[in-house]
Formats: C-alpha cells, structure tokens, sequence
C-alpha cells in the first residue's frame, strides 16, 4: 500500500465519523477536502459504505444478536415488547482497519454512489439506492443526510443546487435531513410529495395509500389533488392519491419496522401482507381479494412472517396454506391445499 493512502483514509474516516455533526463551515471545509483530489473522493466513498456495510460488521465480530426460541407474543395492544435488533455502525477504528485492508481498491469510476463519480457535498447527483428482502440498508446521501432502507425497498434521487429530490419508488424508508434551507428535501410518492423542514421521517410506500411518521421536526404534506398540512413530530399521516385519509400521533417507543416490530391500528389485511412481504423469500398471497379489507390492532414481527402471516390470519379464522411457490391465506373450508407450520 502507498504510505500515503493511509493519511487520506484517516481524514476520510475522520470526516465520515462525524458526518452528521458537522457546522455549515465543516462542511464547506470537507468539500474542499473533497474537491483537491480523485483519491480524497473515492477514500470518503470507501468509507461512507464501510459504515454501513452490515456484512462487515458481521466479519468484524459486532453482528447483531437476538435470542433464539423467542416465542410471537399474542397480538394485543398492551404487549410493549422491544425487539433486541438495533442498528449497528462501524466505528472510526473499525473503519480505518478494513479501509486500510483495502487500500483504495475501488476503481476510479466506481467512487461514491452506484457507479458515478463523486460529486462533493452540495454539487448535482443523481442514482438510486436499493435494498434485498429481508435486509434493511443504511446509506449517507451526498448532501450529509441519512437514509435508512427498509428491506425490499427502493429510492432514487436527483439533487441539485437548488434542490434535494427523492422519490420512494417501493418500500419504506427513514430521512434523517441535513439542513438546508437553499435547497428543500423533498420525498415523493405516486400519492404525496412530503418536504422536510429539518427533521427526521418514515415513509411508507403502500400500494393503495402512503404513510408518513414524522419523528422530530416538521413536514410539509401534499397531496396529488392539492390538499396540504404540516405534520410534527409525533404524528402521522395516511394519504392515498386524492386525500389525506387517516391522522394521529404515535408513540416512538413503541417501536416500527426499524426494530423488526410493526404496530397495528385497524391495519387492513392487504397492508400488512405488503410489509410481510419484505421480509418473506416465499411470496404471501390472500386466497380471496375480499380479506384484504379485513382490519386489525396489535403487534406482529416483521423478520418472522411466516409466523406473523399465521398468527394474523388466526384473528379472522383463516389459515395458510402453501400452493405453487406462493403461501396463502385462505378459508380453512378451501382444502385445495394443505395449511403450513408458521
């Protein structure tokens, strides 16, 4: 390894550890940081991914641990239990340890986001980002701000001098946004634009209606008819194309899909398929369209949907049973196929 690339990637892992602390005049310091050179670009690039590349933390001995045998409590609104997942990052030294094992090997058309060349904090940028069912991902955007995937979901933005644009093309995920008032962060989905006013968000992409969480700050809410609103911290807001269709507050400690737990108020049937199905490898069907109207309240697993799926499906005497690849939930009457064990 050149002796000089481990300076830079000290620096990088330096200005990567305290990403979302910087002041404005920080962060106009790690853009010309970036600007002097190629290889300041692709070591910040390496390092912003080592940060949160959960298989590296499992390499590195930090895995994420849940105890086994862990029986699905009963789906009721006073269980409060907490998932033992959190969310893991690798630390400055742990970071410089597998920057330095590489030693900048990422090719020079490769650095910063999904193949384009870096462009510095604030500059124009466009990709997408991407994650696998089962697998939530974490992601720093190019503007410093911090994005959480849910697992199966999908963003693609498009930032510019004058703007920050990030359309939820599926799935869920969180914002937590750096400030800046020149230039707007906005998320849209085909039933609402939402646009952060310093804050921290969820967004759920649902495929009748979106959901939005607002967990500090404010967001401005619009929908596709016009309607608006502001939603602050606590509160929640559902939206379908037209109209904002349900509203309240919310309780952050009681978890969400960030700690593998869902709660549910009068959820319909469809929406909780659509969230299970994140995290299934086998696909999760309702043997009738009819149930997907079927509401609920409760808790429910989302990294165990098979027993979820069978648990849900209980509260309205259903079953699932397996048939061609896909499992379902079907009338116990319907004995085409046999119920599976969750």
């Amino acid at each position: 390894m050149d002796e000089q690339q481990a300076p830079i990637l000290e620096t990088a892992a330096d200005w990567v550890d305290r990403l979302g602390e910087l002041t404005p005049s920080e962060r106009r310091a790690l853009q010309g940081w970036l600007n002097a050179s190629p290889e300041h670009a692709r070591a910040f690039a390496r390092m912003s991914r080592l940060v949160s590349d959960t298989a590296l933390i499992d390499a590195l001995g930090d895995a994420r641990t849940a105890p086994s045998g862990t029986a699905l409590p009963p789906l009721r609104r006073t269980d409060r239990m907490r998932s033992p997942h959190t969310a893991r990052r690798l630390n400055r030294r742990q970071a410089m340890a597998a920057g330095l094992a590489g030693a900048l090997t990422l090719p020079a058309a490769g650095y910063w986001l999904l193949g384009r060349n870096a462009p510095a904090p604030g500059a124009g940028s466009t990709g997408h980002f991407a994650s696998t069912v089962g697998q939530r991902r974490h992601v720093a955007l190019p503007d410093g701000s911090r994005l959480l995937l849910d697992a199966a979901s999908r963003v693609a933005f498009d930032f510019t001098p004058d703007r920050r644009a990030i359309v939820l093309e599926h799935g869920a995920a969180r914002f937590d946004v750096q400030h800046d008032p020149a230039r707007p962060f906005e998320v849209s989905t085909p039933h609402a634009r939402m646009t952060a006013l310093g804050t921290s968000f969820t967004v759920d992409h649902l495929r009748d209606a979106s959901e939005l969480r607002v967990l500090s700050g404010k967001v401005a809410l619009a929908t596709g008819q016009g309607a608006q609103m502001l939603v602050r911290a606590r509160e929640w807001a559902m939206i379908d194309a037209r109209s904002v269709t349900g509203q309240g507050r919310f309780d952050p400690a009681s978890g969400d899909w960030q700690t593998d737990w869902l709660d549910a108020e009068s959820m319909p049937l469809g929406s909780a398929l659509e969230r299970l199905n994140r995290y299934s490898t086998v696909p999760l069907a309702l043997g009738e369209s009819r149930f997907a109207t079927l509401t609920f309240s409760g808790r429910f697993r989302l990294d165990r949907p098979r027993e979820s799926l069978a648990l849900i499906g209980a509260l309205f005497g259903l079953v699932a049973a397996e048939s061609k690849g896909t499992i379902y939930l079907r009338d116990p009457g319907d004995t085409e196929n046999q119920p599976v064990t969750a």
